[in-house]
């Protein structure tokens, strides 16, 4: 074998190689972005802190929702604990930060923004090593009520610095999905 390297040998090592590169941005979407953390309910996400959406292993404070029934239009209710991780920017905690979202099947049936969202504590900045537990309710309208069947999917999102500061858009695709299916039983949802 030759290990003469010309122009020719050039060029075809050189195309082999953009073929490969190009090749291998396809393989991206078989992992788990590292902005956009995913779990199911207990888990603890970490994107620039930690994130833990609570189970019923505490008392009291697994997610739950109603449906909507005459003049009441549902409500989801959620507890997380967030840890800001971060030395520089701290972690905001507001309406503004979550979004919910139920699906039927593969379609998204509603969505659910700061609008129908209360936080409490309101509003909260964490500084670096401090945590806080906090309620997310989120109560449905009349053009939005919230409706779940038994076996529908549930998202619950939460951008940690979905507002900041120095404008950078690319805060907006770095959030925190828990994944759930809601279970009805009469009047009671449940989540799993």
């Amino acid at each position: 074998m030759s290990l003469e390297f010309n122009r020719r040998s050039f060029l075809k090592y050189s195309a082999a190689a953009a073929v490969a590169v190009a090749g291998s941005s396809l393989l991206v979407g078989c992992g788990e972005d590292e902005y956009q953390k995913t779990g199911k309910i207990g888990s603890t996400l970490k994107l620039m802190g930690t994130f833990r959406m609570y189970d019923n292993s505490v008392a009291a404070t697994a997610p739950s929702a109603t449906n909507a029934s005459g003049n009441d239009y549902g409500s989801f209710v959620c507890h997380i604990n967030i840890k800001c991780t971060t030395k520089k920017v701290p972690l905001c905690v507001n309406k503004g930060c979550f979004e919910l979202t139920t699906k039927v099947g593969t379609k998204d049936e509603a969505d659910f923004a700061d609008q129908y969202i209360t936080v409490d504590p309101t509003k909260y900045d964490l500084t670096e090593g401090n945590d806080k537990d906090f309620t997310v309710t989120v109560t449905g309208s009349a053009k939005n009520k919230i409706s779940l069947a038994d076996g529908d999917k549930v998202e619950f999102k939460y951008w940690p610095r979905i507002q900041a500061s120095s404008g950078n858009s690319g805060y907006t695709r770095a959030f925190c999905t828990w994944k759930m299916t809601a279970r009805v039983n009469g009047t009671t949802v449940t989540f799993e």
